[in-house]
């Protein structure tokens, strides 16, 4: 095993791709993996000339591989309701999900490290021996993770871990830098030799960015050598929001007449933060790329569930996930499931009872067990129909338990276009000019999270930062609206009688970043 630890936007997969053409010219099997979509999707462009070089989730290759029964894999609004359900019934959430045959994203790897343990053979012949397993980000995976990560690495010839401790800001799946951090400080890995030089930022942003990230002691002291590229960073204050809307829209403004193929990413760790920018952006006619309006909306999840409880084989599950999205949960019904979960249950009469006594449509309740052709349900309600380019009707069972994911796919960054998102999710891109709003006390750092991740939203801002490529702007308000300053840490502003408003002072980051 051998690791890369280095900076934001120091060529780590280019040192990687002259490796392979080095030492692996031949190799047939190259298997990469990482945390987000969106990295595998940079990945994957980046290896598209390699035909050995395949690229996915650490949780695409688990489901892939993992032995596990027909399970519901839930998503994010779907987890939330079991987790209701486990709690009111007081039942272990983990047995709820094996009552009605579900897993989620986290206990997936769980599951398929439990499995691995006991089928090793089993997991080498389907898997096969990988000449060279590359890991990219690893800092971002928690620690179930890194154990799946060292159990699949045993079936490569050679393991390349690649990641920078600095960049680790998914806390609150329980992943931290301790995990590469470690693998940094093991004298029995091989670490691979990199120049470290940041052909991303200007080098000013890399001064900046390295005056912020170097007051945190939970780090591995790095080289991180600029460039010589040309570039700035501003650090603006304005009296309240309002004015800090409309300056930003000049900055934009500004911006698209002198570098019209431009990119511009607009950053905040909040969304209030940032909603008077984007109205301001629709009154001027400016298109932009929203990544804060994702997911899937309140009736889109009813009629995709709808259509699951229909046509699929977890009817169980989708009553109840429809009988809470419609509030129709009554002490009654906690009351019977309680009673079901210690005694035990067949799936089919539990929900003929829970939909018996349900306010639903009788016509809808009427087609889950006398299934009737799609063009015939759209008669009943219309609103289905728009689902019928994505079904496959010689597979419904599987089209319908696919649906969620085919019709809710991930927006992407938009390369020179205005793209607005939270900081978490520009992990992974870059831009020409980045914009980064709600740089107070209490809302970046929010000490109400806790003293001991005030390194973590350190290391957000600095992966906030360092998506630049040419031009930097740091932007604090002084001014809130009370709505907003008592989302964040409230104990951080001061009322103001006059003003009638709540002010906050720069972020302390802020000055660090001055020094």
């Amino acid at each position: 095993m051998k690791l890369l630890l280095a900076g934001p936007g120091t060529g780590k997969t280019t040192k990687i791709k002259s490796i392979i053409d080095s030492d692996f010219s031949t190799a047939k099997k190259i298997t990469v993996l990482s945390f987000t979509n969106a990295t595998v999707n940079d990945l994957v462009g980046k290896f598209s000339e390699y035909d050995n070089v395949s690229c996915s989730t650490l949780h695409s290759f688990a489901l892939k591989y993992n032995h596990l029964p027909d399970l519901h894999i839930l998503i994010t609004a779907e987890q939330k309701i079991v987790e209701y359900i486990a709690e009111k019934t007081e039942v272990e959430y983990d047995h709820v999900c094996k009552l009605l045959r579900c897993i989620d994203f986290n206990s997936m790897i769980t599951e398929c490290v439990s499995f691995i343990k006991a089928n090793p053979t089993y997991m080498e012949s389907n898997i096969g021996e990988m000449d060279l397993l590359i890991v990219d980000e690893f800092q971002d995976f928690n620690p179930i993770e890194q154990e799946f990560v060292m159990l699949i690495s045993k079936y490569a010839k050679q393991t390349f871990i690649l990641g920078d401790d600095d960049q680790s800001i998914y806390g609150f799946k329980d992943a931290d830098p301790d995990g590469i951090i470690t693998l940094h400080d093991n004298p029995e890995i091989d670490k691979i030799e990199h120049e470290n030089k940041c052909y991303r930022c200007p080098d000013k942003v890399v001064d900046a960015s390295r005056e912020l990230i170097e007051n945190n002691h939970r780090r591995v002291k790095k080289e991180w050598h600029k460039t010589g590229k040309e570039g700035g960073v501003t650090i603006i204050q304005y009296k309240n929001q309002q004015e800090t809307n409309t300056s930003i829209i000049r900055i934009i403004k500004q911006i698209m007449d002198n570098d019209a193929e431009a990119s511009i990413l607009i950053l905040s760790p909040v969304g209030f933060a940032v909603k008077g920018v984007k109205d301001l952006l629709v009154d001027n006619n400016i298109e932009y790329v929203d990544f804060w309006n994702g997911g899937i909306d309140s009736e889109t999840l009813k009629e995709v569930w709808w259509l699951n409880l229909i046509y699929g084989n977890h009817k169980f599950l989708f009553t109840l996930l429809l009988i809470k999205q419609y509030k129709l949960v009554k002490p009654k019904t906690i009351d019977y499931l309680k009673r079901i979960f210690m005694t035990g249950f067949d799936e089919i009469d539990s929900t003929k009872y829970l939909l018996k006594n349900s306010a639903f449509s009788q016509e809808l309740v009427g087609c889950v067990f006398h299934v009737m052709e799609f063009a015939e349900l759209t008669k009943i309600d219309s609103a289905f129909s728009k689902y019928e380019e994505y079904l496959d009707f010689e597979n419904i069972e599987i089209s319908v338990n696919e649906l969620m994911k085919t019709i809710n796919k991930p927006k992407e960054f938009e390369h020179g276009k205005i793209n607005m998102m939270s900081i978490h999710k520009s992990k992974g891109l870059e831009s020409d000019y980045v914009i980064i709003n709600g740089l107070v006390n209490g809302i970046l750092p929010n000490a109400a999270r806790g003293m001991d991740t005030i390194e973590a939203q350190r290391r957000l801002l600095f992966v906030g930062m360092t998506r630049t490529k040419k031009e930097l702007y740091l932007i604090t308000t002084v001014e809130w609206d009370g709505a907003d300053a008592h989302k964040v840490d409230f104990e951080q502003f001061k009322f103001d009688y006059r003003s009638k408003k709540y002010k906050a002072r720069a972020s302390q980051y802020i000055e660090e970043v001055s020094k």
